[in-house]
């Protein structure tokens, strides 16, 4: 009987300190709010859709963690908007730097050239199906796989299922 209240009152000891109510800190990237995921469409430079599928695109940091240079991912090397490349990037300013650089993802291998012609982050610029606010994103780019230039607009990925579509 005296190691059931034991056991009780060291269970009910350790319960009380486990319930913290602090929130751990949250630790961002050093290139946030440009890095996370996107729903995009892709368009053709006369505002006709690419394709009618919703494409995930990717911006993230780099090994070396800078804060100046992010990786781009659209990938899709069946699509030849696809592109995987490290770009430059004004965090300030929330902009992708214009400039040539090279697509890893280029099929064919030998046309592995990417200009980035415009490209920019938009804070809190789209209300989603779900009613939660996201921001929003706005890159024009032309590759060398065809010469044509592509426009991608969409949306950081909120997770809700209604957003997912």
């Amino acid at each position: 009987m005296k190691n059931s209240v034991k056991y009780f009152f060291v269970c009910l000891v350790l319960s009380c300190i486990a319930c913290k109510k602090e929130q751990p800190a949250v630790v961002y990237s050093p290139i946030f709010p440009i890095s996370g995921e996107w729903h995009t469409r892709v368009f053709h430079e006369d505002g006709s859709s690419a394709s009618t599928n919703l494409f995930t695109l990717s911006t993230y940091n780099t090994s070396d963690n800078l804060s100046n240079v992010a990786w781009f991912k659209l990938s899709t090397a069946a699509q030849p908007f696809g592109l995987l490349a490290k770009v430059n990037i004004d965090l300030q300013n929330r902009t992708f730097v214009a400039g040539e650089y090279k697509n890893t993802l280029a099929v064919p291998a030998a046309s592995t050239a990417v200009t980035l012609l415009e490209g920019k982050i938009l804070l809190n610029a789209s209300t989603q199906p779900s009613k939660a606010v996201a921001d929003s994103i706005y890159v024009r780019y032309k590759t060398a796989v065809n010469g044509k230039i592509y426009i991608v607009k969409g949306h950081r990925r909120t997770q809700w299922p209604e957003d997912q579509k």
